[in-house]
């Protein structure tokens, strides 16, 4: 599995400064590595508002700086838009509505996490992405008491990393939820 900068893309990015750039590459058969004693599980750090959250690197295709996002009009609220990705239009999800987040204004500086769901990719908002983390799996907590409401039912753990404390996402539970599914008119 590899995570990098800087390194030219060929569609969505082509017209991104290199700074923007992140390139994910996972190997399907080895998403965690294996140590003497301990596991790593490595996840996808991003910043939603001043908080930071993580999602399992396998589940993440590409991020990518949209050039533009169109607005659908009578959208459920966490669907932000759709964008081009490669010459495909995928949907645009705001994760933060699931979370209980406030929407920041306008999406100037945002990221797309491209994420494989049941039907379609789907492209996750958020405001920065951090980038590759190894976390030892036996470090990985359980949610607080004190997390509540919706954040507590997609909410994998937290574990404590240098900078922080990253919150685990449940990707799968955000992307099954009861919302996802009225979108969907094949199911």
């Amino acid at each position: 599995m590899t995570f990098s900068r800087n390194r030219s893309l060929a569609g969505a990015t082509e017209n991104m400064d290199d700074a923007d750039k992140i390139i994910i590459e996972t190997d399907e058969d080895e998403p965690e590595k294996k140590t003497a004693s301990e596991k790593i599980v490595r996840v996808l750090s991003f910043k939603l508002g001043d908080e930071r959250y993580c999602v399992d690197i396998t589940r993440a295709r590409e991020v990518f700086k949209p050039d533009f996002i169109t607005n659908l009009p009578n959208a459920p609220d966490f669907v932000t838009g759709v964008a081009n990705f490669h010459g495909d239009i995928i949907s645009l999800i705001d994760i933060g509505y699931f979370l209980g987040l406030v929407r920041k204004e306008g999406l100037s500086g945002t990221k797309v996490i491209v994420i494989d769901s049941a039907t379609d990719p789907v492209g996750i908002t958020v405001d920065n992405v951090d980038g590759a983390v190894d976390i030892e799996e036996a470090s990985i907590q359980p949610p607080l008491a004190t997390i509540k409401g919706r954040l507590a039912e997609f909410t994998k753990g937290e574990a404590q990393v240098d900078s922080g404390i990253l919150v685990l996402l449940d990707i799968d539970k955000i992307l099954n939820c009861e919302e996802f599914g009225k979108l969907n008119p094949h199911s």
